[in-house]
Order: C-alpha cells, then sequence, then structure tokens
C-alpha cells in the first residue's frame, strides 16, 4: 500500500484533490471530517476542551464558534486543543490504515501532516498549490473563517517553501479538469513504479 499525504496551505485545495482521489476509487482519510465527528460525538473530547477554554457545553458539545472566539483571544492555546484532539484522530488513522492495508493506494488529507512529524505515516508527498484569485473566493465560501481567525490558522502551519521541500509531486489548482488529468499522471506515476 502506497500512503500518499496531501499538503497545502489553507485554502489551497486539498480537500477537493483528495475528492477526486476518492472520485477514482481510493480510499481517503479526513482529518477534518474526522474533527467534525469528534466535536459531534465525543463526549470525553468536548468535556476535555470544555474543561481547558472554560466553555459551555450544549448537549453535550461545544460551541466551535465559542472555540474560534477563545483561540483568537489567545491563538497559543492552539497547542492545547491539537494535544486534546490529535491524539484520536491518530488512533482513527491507524484504524483507517489497517482496514485499508490492501488497498495498492490510500490519501491522507491531513492539514498538518508536516507540522506533526506525521512522516511515519506517509511515503509520498503531494503538495497542492493554487493562484490568489482562487484562495480568496474558496475562503470566501468559508462562513468561518473570518480574515482574523484565517491568520491564525496560517501561522499554525509551516511555510509553502518548507512543504514544497518534502513534496514528490505538486499539482497546480486551477481547474477540476486539470487538476484530474495531474492526479491521473501522479496515480499513474505511483503505480507503475
Amino acid at each position: 500500500m502506497v500512503r500518499v499525504g496531501i499538503l497545502g496551505s489553507v485554502g489551497s485545495g486539498k480537500s477537493f484533490v483528495a475528492n477526486i482521489f476518492r472520485e477514482l476509487g481510493f480510499g481517503i482519510f479526513s482529518a477534518d471530517n474526522e474533527v467534525a465527528n469528534l466535536y459531534k460525538n465525543n463526549k470525553i473530547v468536548n468535556k476535555k476542551i470544555s474543561k481547558f477554554f472554560k466553555l459551555k457545553l450544549y448537549k453535550g458539545k461545544i460551541n466551535k464558534q465559542e472555540l474560534r472566539d477563545s483561540l483568537k483571544k489567545n491563538p497559543n492555546k492552539f497547542r492545547f486543543l491539537n494535544k486534546i484532539i490529535h491524539p484520536t484522530v491518530r488512533k482513527k488513522l491507524a484504524l483507517f490504515l489497517t482496514k485499508f492495508k490492501k488497498n495498492k493506494l490510500v490519501v491522507l488529507d491531513v492539514p498538518l501532516l508536516v507540522e506533526n512529524k506525521m512522516f511515519n505515516f506517509v511515503d509520498i508527498f503531494i503538495l497542492v498549490k493554487t493562484g490568489s484569485s482562487s484562495f480568496l473566493s474558496r475562503i470566501k465560501k468559508r462562513k468561518n473563517l473570518d480574515k482574523q481567525f484565517l491568520n491564525i490558522l496560517k501561522k499554525q502551519q509551516t511555510s509553502e517553501k518548507i512543504k514544497q521541500s518534502y513534496a514528490d509531486f505538486i499539482i497546480y489548482n486551477s481547474s477540476k479538469n486539470k487538476v484530474k488529468l495531474q492526479v491521473k499522471n501522479i496515480i499513474d506515476k505511483i503505480l507503475l513504479n
């Protein structure tokens, strides 16, 4: 099994690229989906977040806007949020890799792969790059991402230059058809080697 990790800045289109792999029949691990499920269903994680950030629980769940507001006031607390969430996400990732171990290729859509030094989970890195106009239109569609919170998220990530130093392949995210063609070419190169 070849484990492909997708790298890119916030709004570069990592999930868009991962979904193209999904459309082509490959297993995808989405850390964002796993985190959303934690907020929805994991009472232990929600209690830890509630206690650390001094937030109320609503029917056992965190109000994500209140959490974002708290992080805006003190961005350094992101480290502690990651310490609460990441161990559970890593367990889910290990289960995913076990479940799909007979597959030829799987894709890991994990926003902080490099930052969290998750190199042992990845065989090949793909960096997704996008133009500034595409980036801005994508970011505007995200209702929960104001400029201040976007800047905080960016500061959690290493620069694109550092990510590029890990990249085995680069995808230029301009249009769905062009990205699909690039993905197919990369798959051919990976699976034929």
